[in-house]
Order: C-alpha cells, then structure tokens, then sequence
C-alpha cells in the first residue's frame, strides 16, 4: 500500500487555503492511505500559536481533515532509536522525527511537508540510512500547490487562496496580488522555491509530483 505521510503544517495551510481534499483528489490517494500524526486534533484545538494565524474556519476545517485519517501508531516509533535521535537533532521537531521515523516499516510511501527548517537539517544531518530512504520521496507545499492548479484550475485556488489565512510566506508572496494575480506569476515564484529548497536539500524532494500519482 501506497501511504502518504502528512505533516500538521501541510494539514493546516491547505485547509486554510480550502484546497486539502482537492490535493488529495489530484494524486488520487484514497483516505485511508494518508497518515497523519496522533496529536494533530490535540494541537490544532489547543495551540494558542495555530489559534492567532488561523481563522476558526481554517481550524475547524483541519480538525475534519484530522477526523477522516487514520493515524500512525506512535507507540513502538517512540522507542525507536532513529525517533530519539532525530527527535534530539537541532532543526528537526518531534512531530517529524515521528512521522520519518514512521516509514521505517513502510516500502512506497511518501512524506508531505511544509516544514523547510526540518529538511535542511535533515539534509546537513549524517543521518545516512535515513536520507536514503527519504531519496526523492519528499513533497513539498509549493509541490503541491502547483499540482492542485493543474488538476483544479488556477482560478479556484487562485479565489480561494485570496480571501484565505496568509499562513505562508512563499504563497502569500506568489498571490500577493490577490484575485488579479496571474498564473505564469504564481507559477514561476513557486518553482524558484521549490529549486531553492532542492538545492539545500539534496536528493529529498520529489521530481514532479506526477510521480506520485503514476505509482497508484
């Protein structure tokens, strides 16, 4: 089985943006394929953080999300000594640890995350085996973003990112014109961030997104 691993950030911004389960319909990924973290529900009703950048709206919509996807079982990954040691490396939160820690066991998968501090560090990190495992199986939201324009159109993720949480500092910036931003625009920010993480993070990110899709 094909599993997608998910980030809380991920979660969040899409459904901030009102454009998640329109990411999971352009990779075609079934719920029960998506693995989420046990405490995401817990933060996003319980952050002060998460509750002064999102709107309730936002927050209620990732709790929904949350509602609808199986969880990882985190019981045995906490014992594990590759989750202590990136649990315990600088850069690296334990909500990642968690879920990378998590594909150990897993054969096809993938890991969507929003979250660039940790991917550098993993990147500088001699966490080896671990990078190898990760080798070009990354997603990130820029990445998806773009593949949700091109299997929803550019003029429902353009409305609806506009009047959305300005939640990203890369996003915002490539809809920055609101509902008169143009999809070249947009288009070409996005992928200037994408090639600026790839080369910071070596082989992590995926190529295209439509390797995803392809493999189901």
């Amino acid at each position: 089985m094909l599993l997608y691993f998910t980030d809380n950030d991920v979660i969040l911004k899409l459904a901030a943006y009102h454009i998640f389960w329109e990411m999971v319909a352009s990779l075609n990924i079934k719920d029960e394929n998506i693995r989420i973290l046990p405490t995401a529900a817990k933060v996003f009703s319980g952050s002060r953080k998460i509750s002064r950048e999102f709107k309730p709206i936002s927050i209620e919509r990732a709790k929904q999300i949350t509602n609808q996807c199986k969880t990882i079982d985190d019981c045995v990954i906490h014992n594990t000594s590759e989750y202590r040691l990136l649990a315990s490396t600088d850069g690296i939160d334990v909500g990642e640890a968690l879920l990378v820690a998590a594909t150990q066991t897993e054969k096809d998968f993938f890991l969507l995350t929003s979250d660039k501090r940790f991917l550098k560090s993993l990147a500088l990190s001699n966490f080896n085996e671990v990078k190898q495992r990760l080798y070009k199986k990354t997603i990130c939201l820029e990445q998806l973003v773009i593949h949700v324009i091109d299997h929803a159109g550019f003029d429902l993720v353009c409305r609806r990112i506009a009047s959305a949480d300005a939640c990203d500092q890369v996003i915002s910036e490539a809809f920055q014109l609101g509902k008169q931003t143009k999809h070249q625009d947009v288009v070409k920010v996005l992928n200037q961030a994408i090639e600026d993480l790839r080369s910071k993070t070596g082989d992590l990110l995926i190529d295209s997104v439509l390797v995803a899709q392809k493999k189901l």
